[in-house]
């Protein structure tokens, strides 16, 4: 009688978490998943139910740290436009880091998936709520009277997602920058 394998939960979901990113889920075979976690093809369905259920699994995980990098981002010190200013530098050092600018896993999904897979859109809706939250409340320290801070929340996180279109297109990161400047400049006189 074989023994049963144990294995590190994250630590598979790390590993899948990588290929996904960059091969999407569509030109990610169970093979290659199995070559990444060091796990069998058995094991793997054993312990995901599936293919798409070790992407939401790596998708889960990834969009708990894209939380986290709102969440920190918007603890920054100052005003909330230095906090705005802050989760921006960070998107785009994250940008600028990532191999072949791979862009962000979340909105890859949304591209790949669209509404075929409600799994993976509720996650990506749930994780843009979270982002938004936190940065609302960041923003309502500003107190402009008159300004709507979710409509205002929900602006500032898309210009982070247009950040990253456009270092997918392989922007240079000193215009990515320069881009993120001037609208936090715009930010702070409005």
């Amino acid at each position: 009688m074989s023994r049963p394998r144990t294995f590190e939960g994250a630590a598979v979901t790390s590993a899948a978490l990588e290929v996904f990113w960059s091969r999407g889920f569509e030109r990610t075979s169970v093979s290659d998943l199995a070559d990444a976690t060091g796990l069998g093809n058995g094991s793997l369905y054993a312990a995901f139910g599936s293919k798409l259920g070790l992407y939401v699994a790596a998708l889960d995980a990834y969009c708990l740290t894209r939380v986290e990098l709102v969440r920190q981002a918007m603890a920054a010190p100052g005003r909330p436009v230095d906090a705005v200013r802050a989760f921006l530098e960070a998107i785009v050092a994250d940008c600028a880091s990532q191999p072949d600018r791979r862009g962000c896993l979340m909105l890859n999904s949304i591209a790949e998936f669209g509404s075929r897979e409600p799994r993976v859109l509720e996650l990506c809706r749930l994780t843009t709520s979270r982002m938004e939250s936190l940065i609302e409340v960041r923003l309502r320290d500003a107190g402009r009277p008159g300004a709507s801070m979710q409509v205002l929340a929900a602006e500032v996180l898309l210009v982070s997602q247009g950040l990253i279109q456009a270092s997918r297109l392989n922007t240079p990161v000193d215009e990515l920058r320069a881009i993120a400047d001037e609208y936090c400049g715009r930010l702070s006189t409005a």
